[in-house]
């Protein structure tokens, strides 16, 4: 495959928001959930996370424009508990659903200390941090798991049946910065090799199997009935599993390869997600818990380094270091995404916005 570095142009994170939200609003999507799913789209490429950007706008209003999402997220409470709840959100999009439980949970926690929720029937959600990360404000860890559409063979398998399955858990600190850890349970996320395909470049041997289960550098490939490799051999695996049961059979959503399965499930995905709120102040005192975090983290960061490493790195300091260039310098395109996102502006009637370079 070719691996010429591609043209790029950056753009301003609220040129691409007003972008983003303009298209899906004329598209027919409710202007509140348009931002939402648009907030959290631009919010990931702020973070560095191109795989789940606005790289995926084409993808969701391809479903969208089928009838497979809906046009308004209305979700209902249909199970609930003072620390748990179930919400159904009626097939509306994944990221006010989303948002929605997330607030739930955070609201039942300040009562009960600890509180989950978990959504059926809805869509993919985007970034899981952008949910994780809602309860730090609140003086609480936040937890954030989903599952998605088959993409990963089991540990020993070939066959397509778990999808990505990330796990968020957001730990607020005092002096530093919070502790974020989001990440799929595969070596890597399915969308970075969907990025791979757009910049025309291999991707490592260790990262997909072809349809035949053979390793394979060629995204084109990976992407042709193949499957994403799970982190950590069968560890990856098994949490890929545990993460499924939370956010698909524990709320009564779909699982495994039925994820997505519209003859199961009518034009609903039934993609299920589950959200955890936890109070710190329900354990002990908020501030000498984020003294003790601080301190975690700076005990770590004076460690000896390792050979060859010139940098030790807290979860999610690398994304909180991308926000801060992007916000300042704008956020970088490629060319072939460039082009998608002009055809979507073209196709609903909406202004493509200047690059800044």
């Amino acid at each position: 495959m070719s691996t010429t570095t591609p043209t790029t142009a950056r753009y301003t994170p609220s040129s691409l928001l007003t972008l983003c939200t303009d298209i899906l609003t004329a598209a027919g999507v409710q202007p509140h959930d348009a931002a939402s799913v648009a907030g959290n789209l631009v919010g990931a490429n702020l973070r560095g996370l191109d795989s789940h950007g606005v790289i995926r706008m084409t993808a969701y209003i391809k479903r969208f424009a089928e009838g497979k999402v809906a046009a308004r997220t209305e979700p209902v409470v249909v199970k609930e508990t003072p620390g748990t709840a179930v919400v159904d959100a009626n097939n509306g999009w994944g990221a006010p659903a989303s948002v929605f439980a997330m607030n739930l949970a955070i609201q039942k926690a300040r009562v009960t200390g600890v509180a989950s929720v978990g959504v059926r029937h809805s869509n993919h959600h985007g970034y899981a941090a952008h949910y994780g990360m809602m309860a730090l404000e609140h003086n609480m860890i936040g937890i954030a798991l989903t599952n998605a559409e088959p993409v990963v063979a089991p540990w020993g398998a070939r066959e397509q049946y778990f999808g990505t399955n990330p796990i968020c858990i957001a730990i607020p600190a005092g002096e530093e910065r919070p502790l974020v850890y989001d990440g799929a349970t595969t070596v890597v996320a399915h969308g970075k090799i969907v990025v791979a395909r757009k910049e025309h470049k291999p991707i490592p041997p260790t990262w997909a199997l072809d349809k035949h289960g053979r390793p394979t550098t060629d995204p084109v490939v990976a992407l042709d009935g193949g499957t994403v490799q799970p982190m950590s051999t069968y560890k990856g695996s098994d949490l890929a599993m545990a993460v499924d049961v939370l956010s698909g059979i524990l709320p009564g959503a779909a699982f495994g390869p039925y994820v997505g399965a519209m003859l199961l499930w009518g034009n609903s995905a039934n993609t299920g997600h589950f959200f955890m709120a936890m109070d710190v102040g329900a354990f002990g005192e908020v501030d000498e818990f984020k003294r003790s975090v601080d301190r975690m983290i700076r005990d770590i960061k004076a460690l000896p380094l390792a050979e060859g490493m010139s940098r030790i790195y807290m979860p999610g300091e690398i994304e909180f270091e991308a926000e801060e260039q992007r916000s300042r310098d704008g956020i970088t395109i490629v060319e072939d995404l460039e082009a998608d996102l002009r055809e979507l502006a073209e196709r609903y009637g909406v202004s493509m916005p200047s690059a800044i370079g």
